[in-house]
């Protein structure tokens, strides 16, 4: 394995082949849609920017953008501590960057990772830094750190201007941090050439990089859901009531692309009208904060609304079916249990949410070959017939969707199933919620339609 840091930024085989498992468990987990690929410049030397709000998925996202792309990525340097994971960071691209925090006597260590970032960019590697510095899982673009200025600034100026860096701004929208399937839409945007602001680096560093991040902040916003208002909250319950149905009765696009540039029409008419109708504004945060209460204190799904009659007609059908293929499901349960359980399991020590996925996603991807070679050996033994393990090793696969498509169909049976007691136990409230959806997605809709 090439361990050896001094050979990162050199294309490695087995990174490849464990790059291309790694990202087809990734879509597997993130149903993933990448947007402005066109943008990325042949043949250019790229330092990538995205917002970070999901840990290490983040870095994985920006993985996927190529078959094969083989970026260096900068971490902390307190996680290299252990020498073994040191070298498993390393073999994984990932170098450390030194802050005042680890010692004043390691930050001259630093001089020798700016020498390699050099070589990364010279040999179009392509560099990943997290700007932010920290993840934070919210959908708001944080106060950027200067360093991936500095990174830029000082490779170009070393290289007397002939690099050519241009910093990449990328938006990742998560619509569920964890939930497995959930969807995941990576944006690009236009790439800022870090040689315009070269001769203002020469003259006054900080001015500099304060002109540098200030672009890359306003250019990163233009790729992500970025709710700045004190209604956050407000804002995204809109959202999901709003966006979805707007396109299904416009007749739009039903992509993940489509559902962003709806979302940030929203949140820029929200932001106007703040200004312009303060009463009119106050009164959908209002409508908003009351709906959302009602469906956090009763276990609502969002989905099911508004509903209706028609919205709980096929309980009794989707009940029988669910016990029909039950013992399909329970197969791949059963048969899937250590790849999906164990990582499961593990992410629950995870106080921080932000870790499930990463630990989920890591897990999966290490247990599920391993599980399934085990198995399948156990099955051949046992039957003593290749042909028969195979058939085993087949049907494992199968299986896990067979689950997974159960599973969710029996979270929305008893989804409907709670939204049916709700109507028979409140009929009051259930009225309000619906109105509410109703009378909020009436009035969005009419600012969209002003436009």
């Amino acid at each position: 394995m090439p361990f050896n840091r001094d050979k990162v930024e050199q294309w490695s085989l087995a990174y490849w082949l464990l790059k291309c498992h790694e990202n087809f468990f990734f879509k597997l987990y993130f149903r993933t849609e990448i947007v402005g690929i066109e943008k990325l410049p042949d043949n250019a030397t790229l330092i990538f920017a995205p917002n970070h709000q999901n840990t290490l998925m983040d870095a994985l996202a920006i993985l996927t953008l190529k078959r094969d792309f083989q970026p260096i990525f900068l971490a902390r340097a307190d996680i290299f501590k252990k020498p073994f994971l040191s070298k498993i960071l390393t073999f994984l691209k990932i170098m450390p960057v030194y802050r005042s925090r680890d010692g004043f006597e390691n930050l001259l260590l630093n001089d020798r990772i700016f020498q390699k970032t050099l070589d990364v960019l010279q040999n179009r590697n392509g560099l990943v830094v997290l700007p932010e510095g920290s993840h934070e899982g919210v959908k708001k673009l944080r106060q950027l750190k200067k360093g991936i200025a500095r990174i830029a600034f000082q490779a170009e100026d070393a290289a007397n201007g002939k690099l050519g860096i241009q910093i990449v701004p990328v938006g990742l929208e998560y619509s569920n941090y964890v939930a497995f399937r959930s969807n995941l839409l990576i944006r690009l945007g236009e790439p800022i050439e870090v040689d315009r602001y070269l001769e203002l680096y020469r003259q006054n560093r900080a001015q500099a990089y304060n002109a540098l991040i200030a672009e890359l902040e306003q250019r990163m916003r233009l790729e992500m859901i970025n709710i700045e208002d004190e209604n956050y909250t407000a804002y995204l319950t809109i959202l999901e009531l709003f966006s979805a149905r707007y396109i299904k009765e416009r007749k739009l696009p039903k992509s993940q692309n489509q559902k962003f540039q709806v979302d940030k029409k929203i949140i820029s008419l929200l932001d106007r009208l703040k200004n312009t109708n303060a009463s009119e504004f106050e009164e959908i945060i209002k409508n908003a904060n009351d709906y959302g209460r009602i469906i956090s204190a009763n276990g609502l799904s969002v989905k099911l609304l508004p509903a209706s009659s028609k919205t709980l007609r096929d309980l009794p059908i989707r009940l029988l079916l669910l016990l029909i293929t039950m013992p399909v499901a329970l197969y791949g349960a059963v048969n899937n249990a250590i790849p999906i359980a164990v990582p499961y399991l593990l992410s629950k020590k995870f106080k921080d949410v932000q870790f499930h996925s990463s630990i989920k996603h890591a897990g999966a991807l290490l247990l599920t070959p391993l599980a399934y070679l085990v198995q399948t050996l156990v099955v051949g033994f046992v039957l003593k017939n290749i042909w028969l393990a195979l058939a085993y090793l087949a049907t494992l696969p199968l299986g896990a969707a067979a689950f997974y498509l159960w599973r969710r169909e029996f979270f929305r049976f008893t989804s409907q199933l709670s939204l049916r007691r709700f109507r028979k136990a409140k009929a009051e409230e259930f009225d309000l919620v619906n109105d509410l959806n109703n009378q909020i997605y009436r009035t969005v809709t009419g600012l969209v339609d002003k436009e």
